[in-house]
């Protein structure tokens, strides 16, 4: 009985030598980037574009909606040939517009990515130099702004292992 006692004891204490060895992490990426004047800078940047895209699609839609009300005043006294003309100049101005609301997302999302693709770089590269500082070996981040884990240290990736396990 004190055999089997004295073992456990042996195995807890190797186990937690090995989990202590291993140190875990958590930061909250939101709370960095907002801290950051970089960041500050590049949100009224992105905010300032945003703002005279707003202000072309509104310029647009009025337009429209100036052209559909002059026509709908007119059609009456229109023969079928100018009104069918003024419906495809009409439908034209819309899908300009569609276009033109398409395109302004894909810019916004692109200068998105412009102005904060370093400054993401940058907090990533301080997560990694903290962590291997400190020793820990997974770095999670909480609030998922950079993926949910954002620091491993490769020297504890099985996966090689348990490819040649199943012979793969």
């Amino acid at each position: 009985m004190k055999l089997k006692f004295i073992t456990i004891m042996i195995c807890l204490l190797l186990s937690n030598m090995t989990f202590s060895q291993q140190l875990f992490g958590h930061v909250n990426s939101q709370e960095i980037l907002t801290a950051m004047p970089e960041a500050a800078t590049a949100q009224l940047a992105l905010q300032s574009e945003l703002e005279t895209m707003q202000l072309q699609g509104q310029t647009m839609m009025q337009e429209f909606e100036a052209q559909q009300k002059q026509f709908q005043i007119d059609q009456a006294t229109m023969n079928d040939a100018i009104r069918n003309t003024k419906l495809k100049e009409l439908e034209d101005l819309q899908s300009r517009i569609l276009i033109f609301e398409q395109n302004a997302e894909q810019s916004i999302q692109m200068k998105q990515a412009e102005l904060f693709e370093p400054i993401l770089t940058k907090i990533q590269n301080a997560i990694d130099e903290v962590a291997k500082e400190k020793g820990y070996s997974y770095i999670f981040d909480l609030v998922g702004l950079q993926g949910g884990m954002v620091y491993k240290d490769d020297s504890h990736d099985l996966t090689k292992m348990v490819k040649v396990k199943l012979n793969l």
